[in-house]
């Protein structure tokens, strides 16, 4: 049933006004993976980007973090927040314009992706913090990202959804299944060709290509692990939930290989409302940028 008539790269060739990423958003996510890197370097990387640079500022300064003073200069805020913080700054300031469009193909309206996106970047770093498996910085960073293919195959999709909704409660197939069932390919796989054409860590790529199929992912990396959990949680949460949210397959390998339990995800879904929650004033914050 799976069509043949387009391609990953038509897609990705063919869609308009496609999402994009600052160049210095992207090397600050780069260097913030360097061993090398200070808090000097990554002050310098924002700082090419003038408009970049003024929006992390901006949420720096917002009521989320609560400061006792304003930081006016990028690298004290590099130095106050930590590399970790002012990386998931560039990132949300350079995705959100883009997330907060309605996705007809998906049945999301206006920011439900970036309720969404947004949802399980911060659930899959509180999942990395409790499983304390080393090397997780990056889990926020490719939880806001795993849902980056759906963003350029929704308007191949408009006049497919209901069908594709149809055919996955007819036959049990989640709608990652159903879109590959009629087009040969998903939106994983659409966002892991956008990923690797910007040139981003390969945890990223894989966070985004195995976030519904994350035993597939070889070596096994737990930052696809948490991604995959923290989709989950926030898909049974009700956070931006659109068509391809009726059914979901959970893997529960994931939560065995990060060493966690059943248990430990119920209190992270306690904390996670909590943690969510307290992000509304960084929301409006974003809505004025």
């Amino acid at each position: 049933m799976a069509s043949s008539l387009i391609t990953i790269d038509d897609i990705v060739r063919k869609t308009s006004d496609l999402p994009s990423i600052p160049a210095a958003a992207l090397r600050v996510v780069r260097e913030t993976d360097s061993s090398t890197s200070t808090a000097g370097s990554v002050a310098h990387i924002l700082a090419q980007d003038q408009a970049l640079s003024v929006r992390v500022l901006r949420l720096a300064n917002s009521a989320y973090y609560g400061l006792s003073r304003k930081v006016s200069d990028l690298s004290e805020a590099v130095i106050v927040l930590g590399m970790r913080s002012v990386r998931n700054l560039a990132m949300v300031a350079s995705t959100y314009p883009w997330m907060i469009r309605p996705l007809a193909g998906y049945c999301l309206g206006p920011r439900q992706l970036w309720a969404h996106s947004f949802g399980v970047a911060v659930g899959a770093q509180a999942v990395a913090e409790r499983s304390r498996v080393p090397g997780l910085e990056a889990a926020f960073t490719a939880g806001l990202l795993h849902d980056l293919g759906k963003v350029a195959l929704s308007i191949w999709l408009e006049n497919k959804v209901a069908a594709l909704i149809a055919l996955a409660n007819r036959d049990g197939l989640t709608f990652d299944q159903a879109e590959r069932k009629v087009l040969g390919f998903d939106h994983a796989e659409v966002g892991q060709y956008m990923a690797e054409s910007w040139n981003l860590p390969k945890s990223l790529v894989d966070g985004i290509r195995y976030h519904h199929e994350p035993n597939l992912c070889h070596p096994h990396s737990p930052i696809v692990d948490c991604v995959h959990i923290a989709d989950y949680l926030t898909m049974t949460m009700g956070v931006g939930l659109g068509g391809d949210g009726l059914q979901y397959k959970f893997s529960p390998e994931s939560l065995e290989r990060i060493g966690l339990t059943f248990a430990d995800l119920d209190s992270i879904t306690e904390s996670f409302v909590l943690v969510y929650e307290g992000y509304e004033a960084m929301f409006a914050e974003l809505q004025t940028l």
